[in-house]
């Protein structure tokens, strides 16, 4: 099915939905790792990695502060 679609449909429904939702997991991992162990480093590079992928929000270079 997903090979009748077009080539810029597939690339927008990866940026529009894939990514999100992969920020997402990988946030949620992150917490989920840092409430067992509060000063885990993996936690921070899964949150770091979550935040990484969310889009910006303002001006030039502010992103909302993931721990790092």
């Amino acid at each position: 099915m997903l090979a009748f679609l077009s080539r810029r449909f597939r690339r927008w429904a990866l940026i529009a939905i894939a990514l999100p939702v992969l920020a997402w997991l990988l946030e949620r991992a992150g917490m989920a790792v840092e409430r067992r162990r509060p000063n885990s480093r993996a936690g921070r590079a899964l949150r770091h990695t979550g935040g990484l992928l969310r889009p910006r929000r303002g001006g030039r270079g502010e992103r909302e502060d993931v721990g790092w």
